[in-house]
């Protein structure tokens, strides 16, 4: 037992020894332990031989062991020793190897990649969401404006209708002031009162009109197409209207003429004869300055109307003529012979009132149609009443 403490205070002896050696201060010089207490940075100085020591500063901040030599455990160099006994420190954690930190990084990446696909989806759910929204919103927004639309076609439909019968009345009253003037100058009366009834009456159904009633609206084809039909031929009509009256206003006052005439007949042409050189006679027809009746006694002369020519042109020149009685039908004088009134009658008066007796006739037919003819479809006031019809059944749907 004696000789095993021996042997192991010498080990230790041993051990402190070779631990305790100083690279810098040569072999076989121990280096003291650090005082607790001491400030650092110095250590205690041996006894030199006199018995005094002191403190001097260190080297370096801290003393490094020997190079082979690790520090005993639990101290380190430099740093004094706490008063207590040190305390093992815990050891740091592990580094991470390279297969653990392969996996962190493929987990993020992974992880990453999750999140960008999620995200994704996320925004396509949101875009898909939206649209959805929007499709249903168009669909109703859409459904709804049809609805709106079809509701104001029927409400048009039912206003067109009253327009067009509107319309057809005013063509009614338009038809019957024409038969009204053709009966009377039938009568050989002129129909002032028609040329004022006609200047006031216009029938309310125009192109413009149409326009503003069907803009915007989706009425059917086969309402638009007559509408369109209707309103074309009732322009027609008032156009025709005020010729018919244009037309009234201008033959007044030869009509009067023509129907006093008829009672009392004046001679208003005469006609003048004239030598041509050598191809022969020529006849002239000029008008009277002064008409003079035919049951009375003819004037020996009168002046005629005759038309001269020159250089500057032609113009009416008044010229004494003489009544042809027998004899040369030329001299020095003109020598004229009256024109029978109804000989030159179809070229003026008679004329005209035929005419006139056309424009109403043709307007007429315009409207009412040609009730002598059984094929005839009825004239425009027919096609407004089928139209007005047709609309009534449309407007039937609201």
């Amino acid at each position: 037992m004696a000789d095993d403490k021996k042997k192991s205070k010498i080990d230790l002896k041993a051990r402190l020894g070779k631990s305790s050696m100083s690279g810098a201060g040569g072999a076989g010089v121990p280096v003291p332990l650090p005082i607790p207490g001491a400030a650092p940075g110095t250590t205690p100085i041996p006894d030199a031989g006199d018995g005094a020591s002191a403190a001097a500063p260190a080297r370096s901040p801290s003393v490094r062991p020997p190079v082979g030599i690790a520090p005993p455990p639990g101290l380190s160099p430099g740093i004094p020793m706490p008063p207590f006994a040190q305390q093992k420190a815990a050891p740091p954690p592990p580094k991470p190897t390279a297969v653990q930190q392969t996996i962190k990084v493929e987990e993020s990446e992974v992880i990453h990649q999750e999140r960008k696909r999620a995200q994704k989806k996320v925004a396509l759910y949101g875009a898909g969401a939206a649209l959805l929204g929007i499709a249903i919103g168009y669909l109703v927004g859409g459904a709804k404006a049809n609805s709106d639309v079809g509701a104001k076609a029927v409400r048009t439909a039912g206003d067109l209708e009253k327009e067009v019968k509107g319309a057809n009345e005013k063509l009614r009253e338009l038809a019957t002031k024409l038969e009204d003037a053709g009966n009377a100058l039938k009568n050989k009366q002129f129909p002032e009162q028609v040329i004022t009834d006609l200047g006031g009456l216009v029938i309310p159904f125009d192109a413009d009109q149409l326009g503003n009633r069907i803009g915007g609206v989706a009425l059917p084809t086969k309402y638009v197409r007559p509408l369109v039909t209707y309103t074309v031929k009732v322009r027609e009509v008032n156009d025709s209207k005020d010729k018919v009256k244009n037309f009234l206003s201008l033959t007044k006052v030869p009509l009067d003429k023509y129907w006093k005439e008829e009672k009392e007949p004046v001679f208003n042409f005469s006609v003048v004869f004239s030598q041509d050189g050598q191809k022969g006679t020529l006849a002239e027809l000029v008008p009277n300055k002064e008409p003079f009746p035919v049951g009375k006694d003819w004037p020996a002369s009168y002046t005629i109307m005759k038309v001269e020519r020159s250089a500057q042109g032609a113009k009416q020149a008044e010229k004494k003529a003489n009544r042809w009685v027998k004899d040369a039908l030329t001299g020095s004088d003109p020598i004229a012979i009256p024109v029978a009134p109804a000989s030159v009658a179809a070229f003026s008066s008679e004329e005209l009132i035929s005419k006139l007796f056309a424009e109403l006739r043709d307007l007429r037919r315009i409207i009412e149609g040609n009730k002598e003819d059984p094929q005839d479809s009825g004239g425009l006031l027919k096609e407004g009443e089928n139209l007005a019809d047709e609309l009534r059944k449309a407007a039937l749907a609201r």
